[in-house]
């Protein structure tokens, strides 16, 4: 399975955050550490946040940082959100695509039980697990 740019953003975006999750930190400078878009970033940002993964702040001293424990965001949710509007092949769009396969088609039941599997591996993991740089330890 090939998740979108966005979803790979993201991840890595939530994965930076995880490290210091009480840290605000800019898009700005999460854009610059990880080298990707700060355009494109914004609008992941606002998807997250619509969705209560992270808090974001406006001003002097705003940015973006965690709304819950990177313990509690599983992988899979994340990437569920953030690839909602993606099907995996024509035939599973909302409108059922153009393929003139699908009323015989017997690969579309395996590919939909390969993308739960795929997703409910990803929900065994959290953003702790997966946090860059990893957390330093508590003295």
């Amino acid at each position: 399975m090939r998740l979108t740019a966005y979803t790979d953003l993201g991840l890595r975006a939530l994965m930076r955050l995880a490290a210091r999750p009480e840290e605000m930190l800019t898009t700005e400078a999460i854009a610059e550490e990880l080298a990707i878009s700060r355009h494109h970033l914004t609008k992941i940002v606002q998807d997250l946040a619509a969705a209560g993964y992270v808090a974001t702040m406006r001003g002097p001293h705003g940015g973006v940082k965690l709304a819950k424990a990177p313990g509690k965001i599983r992988i899979g949710e994340i990437v569920r959100l953030l690839e909602r509007d993606q099907a995996m092949v024509e035939c599973f769009r909302a409108d059922g695509g153009q393929c003139v396969l699908t009323p015989a088609c017997r690969l579309k039941s395996m590919l939909a039980g390969a993308g739960q599997r795929f997703l409910a591996e990803l929900d065994r993991h959290t953003l702790a697990d997966c946090a860059y740089p990893q957390p330093r330890a508590c003295a």
